[in-house]
């Protein structure tokens, strides 16, 4: 479910291109939009009928008291009531389209005789579904078989007469379809896919066979494959998890939730019979808290073994979350051998508006809907699980030509039928690669997302790279290519050069690297650095920041706000050997052999015992392994770009060496590690790292442990945003990177904060460190720079999620405050630009 993302934000780009649409609406008929309140406490009356009297046109409102109704321009009026209210008519002449209030007075009783007490039935009911979940979960099974039927469909909706001008969509006018509503959209991507999936729980394997797959869009949309697992292997939104996650990783607390009486308000609305007499309750539910991430709707649930039969699950209207104008699912569950439950159906129907902050306006957006189907299930059949390596976890079979199957094969084996639109868009998709706007769309969005412009066989960038400033530069250019997979897929040969004008200097990068043909991935790459970095600069960042192409961090806000001037830098030559290979699904090492030398820097030469030192020479081979568990990524040539896990990620690096400095050297040791989490808990979400190593031997103190610092007004989750670059060093470190989301639990309860959607987030960094005297006979510590020697810690607290789009911090420095005399601060705002729903 979750790994549509990528393509998601790949059409979510077009938008960008093209101008706000205006509404259209049928002109026979007229959407009538409102709110049902008490008249006497203005208490919102959910379940109200609104109706046409003497037709069957109707609607309920929502758990709000909100509604929508579409009528013919013809109706005399709309009829509201509601249980123990006092009927209401109004004609339609009188109501606007949208904004009415409708008030509703109460019809009086004499209750004198009458004792009223709270309904607990709902909760009563609920409490015995949140004691069976574990009976009824579909993932417990420890060996499943299915069929399954996978459907994606993109568009762009509501496209206006303006937007059809812009220059992306100007050319697609004749593969523009209407909807019921005349609305225009344009299809950009259809897929279809059939598999039979195996699955085993422990230990955990999965294996798809790809019967057939039918796939038609723009380009950019199916160069990229989301691995780990396959799509088709992907389990289901299931609303048995405490939190179902959903686009981008954002989390809702499930109405079943081991926690969910805290968060929802539940409502019996009807029972039905099953055919063996078993009764069926109809519950409504909806968030107790506006802006809170969880979803409304009704759900089906059996009292045999109070396991859930239907669940249709909306996003409220005012739920935090950018961008995101429309969510829903209606999922069915299904009795495998009358008494197993497992999954039937799932659909889901997603909008995404290219404003952050939603409105009932009709805009320009993406539209998304997914269907999916399981059948033909087998559930815990005795026999292992057995894939054609032992190592593997997951494996992918293609049946021949599975791409390739005609009409006839998929009306007989699709699992729902397409509807006319169905077909009249799929037939037109593939068109859209042919259209020029089109392909410079599919080259600005790759662009984007590897940071090359692709220009056939070379590829132009990092764009990263093309332009900076600092202090010892000036005025910094560079231009880089690498070849493309039109030359080969398994070879890639890279460079840059680069200039900085203050200094008159270049510098460059080369390389040449090899992904070797395994199921694993497993590649070689061999690179040579002459670069500006700053001192103490090394891969342990990559860690935590595992997509970044280079260790130089980047922070928009960051980059244009720079606190003081940065001169903590210095030049490095560097040869670099490097092996990486897949031993299993989840384990993954790196093998680096480095040679490289580090020139004197200008601010703060090098001296060994008051002595002018030129460089500092360095070899070293490291070993790095990764551990991970049940994660998503995407491999692209050399590079992997890493999606997301529920697991921590921890990794383990040892490496030996040898350090030279004028006429001293020393051979030495290290160890470094990291593990690095988010957790759910609740609606909040856990931000954590740790990070640790020693060092045995003697160094120089550009090659220990120099804590990353910050000189910017912008905040780094993975940086001491109250430390300046060069202010202590260890040969023995451990640091704690703490970041606790409330996510608008607490604002939210603040009478129209639900609708600014701001989040609330504190957290602290820590660090313990030492350093031996030893180190200081190998090169002197400038004055700024000293041993740690004990602890520091700063506090933060911010509010997230400003105008969508930005957080600001208070951070304050709690220890080690004596350093403030050398410019490094103790309290301060600090800011990041965010992109995230």
């Amino acid at each position: 479910m979750r790994f549509f993302l990528t393509r998601l934000i790949l059409i979510f780009a077009i938008t960008t291109f093209i101008t706000n649409s205006s509404e259209s609406q049928s002109l026979s008929e007229r959407m009538i939009c409102g709110k049902i309140v008490d008249d006497n406490t203005g208490e919102e009356l959910p379940f109200t009928n609104v109706y046409v009297r003497g037709t069957l046109i109707g609607v309920t409102s929502d758990f709000d008291g909100t509604f929508c109704l579409k009528v013919p321009n013809m109706t005399d009026s709309i009829s509201f009531s509601a249980l123990s209210y006092k009927y209401k008519g109004i004609a339609l002449k009188d109501l606007d389209d949208d904004d009415n209030v409708i008030r509703l007075k109460p019809d009086a009783f004499n209750l004198t005789e009458i004792v009223v007490s709270p309904d607990d039935a709902p909760r009563r009911l609920m409490r015995q579904v949140i004691a069976n979940k574990q009976r009824n979960d579909p993932t417990k099974y420890q060996r499943t078989s299915y069929e399954k039927y996978t459907r994606w469909e993109y568009a762009l909706n509501n496209i206006s007469d303006k937007a059809t001008n812009n220059w992306l969509l100007k050319n697609t006018q004749n593969l523009m379809r209407l909807d019921e509503d005349s609305n225009k959209y344009l299809p950009v991507y259809f897929s279809e896919t059939l598999s039979f999936n195996e699955t085993q729980k422990k230990p955990k394997k999965m294996r798809a066979t790809i019967l057939g797959d039918n796939t038609k869009g723009i380009d950019i949309f199916k160069q990229y494959e989301i691995g780990g697992f396959s799509s088709a292997m992907d389990i289901e939104v299931s609303f048995y998890d405490n939190i179902v996650k959903i686009v981008g990783g954002v989390g809702f607390v499930s109405p079943l939730a081991d926690n969910a009486l805290q968060y929802y308000k539940y409502y019996i609305t009807d029972s039905t019979y099953m055919a063996d007499s078993t009764k069926v309750y109809t519950v409504k539910y909806k968030p107790k808290d506006l802006g809170n991430k969880a979803f409304e709707g009704t759900m089906d649930i059996e009292t045999k073994y109070f396991s859930l039969q239907r669940i249709d699950a909306k996003m409220p209207k005012y739920t935090n979350i950018n961008f995101v104008k429309k969510l829903s699912f209606n999922s069915t569950y299904q009795f495998v051998n009358d008494s197993l439950p497992f999954f039937g159906t799932n659909e889901m129907e997603l909008h995404v508006d290219y404003m952050p902050i939603n409105s009932d306006k009709k805009r320009l957006e993406i539209k998304c809907n997914m269907f999916n189907s399981q059948r033909d299930i087998t559930l815990n059949q005795p026999e292992p699980l057995e894939l054609s390596k032992k190592a593997l976890a997951y494996e992918t079979i293609k049946s021949p030509n599975y791409k390739q199957l005609g009409d006839d094969f998929w009306n007989q084996n699709r699992h729902s039928e397409l509807t006319k639109n169905d077909i009249e868009a799929n037939n037109s998709i593939d068109s859209l690669n042919n259209v020029s706007s089109v392909k410079t769309f599919n080259l600005m969005v790759k662009l984007a997302m590897t940071g090359y412009l692709d220009v056939g066989k070379v590829e132009i960038g990092p764009y990263s790279e093309m332009f900076n400033s600092n202090k010892i530069e000036g005025i910094h250019v560079g231009f880089g290519l690498r070849t493309s997979e039109e030359i080969s897929k398994n070879w890639m040969f890279m460079g840059l050069v680069g200039y900085g004008f203050k200094n008159s200097r270049p510098t460059c990068q080369g390389g040449v690297g090899y992904r070797f043909k395994t199921p694993f991935m497993r590649t070689m790459q061999l690179t040579y650095y002459d670069r500006l970095i700053k001192i103490g600069e090394n891969e342990n960042i990559l860690y935590l920041y595992e997509n970044m192409l280079t260790t130089s961090e980047t922070n928009l806000v960051a980059q244009i706000f720079k606190r003081e001037v940065i001169d903590e830098l210095m030049y490095e030559r560097k040869i670099q050997l490097k092996y990486d290979r897949e031993w299993i699904t989840g384990i993954s090492s790196r093998l680096t052999a480095n040679a490289k030398w580090q020139y004197s820097p200008k601010y703060y030469p090098f001296t060994q015992d008051g002595n002018e030192v030129k460089y500092v020479e360095n070899k070293e081979i490291a070993f790095d392994t990764r551990f991970s568990f049940d994660e998503k990524f995407i491999d692209d040539g050399m590079q992997r770009v890493y999606m997301s896990t529920d697991y921590p990620i921890i990794h383990v690096t040892v490496a030996v060496g040898n350090a030279k400095v004028a006429d001293k050297e020393q051979q030495y040791a290290r160890i470094h590690s990291t593990i690095k989490h988010m957790k759910y808990l609740g609606q909040c979400e856990l931000h954590y790292a740790l990070e640790g190593g020693m060092y045995f031997g003697t160094l120089p103190y550009t090659l220990l442990d120099i804590p990353r610092g910050n000189k910017t007004y912008g905040f780094y989750q993975y940086d001491f945003n109250m430390l300046n670059y060069l202010e202590f060093v260890n040969d023995k470190y451990l640091y704690a990177y703490v970041d606790y989301y409330i996510n608008g639990r607490i604002l939210n309860k603040i009478p129209h904060m639900s609708k600014v959607g701001l989040r609330e987030v504190v957290g602290f960094k820590a660090m313990l460190g030492s350093l031996s005297d030893k180190h200081l006979t190998m090169l002197d510590l400038p004055d700024k720079l000293s041993a740690l020697n004990g602890g520091y810690i700063e506090l933060n607290a911010g509010i997230d999620n400003i105008l969508r789009f930005f957080r600001v911090d208070a951070v304050w420095r709690i220890t080690n405050k004596n350093k403030s005399e050398s410019g490094a601060p103790t309290f301060g705002f600090r800011a990041q630009f965010n992109f995230k729903l």
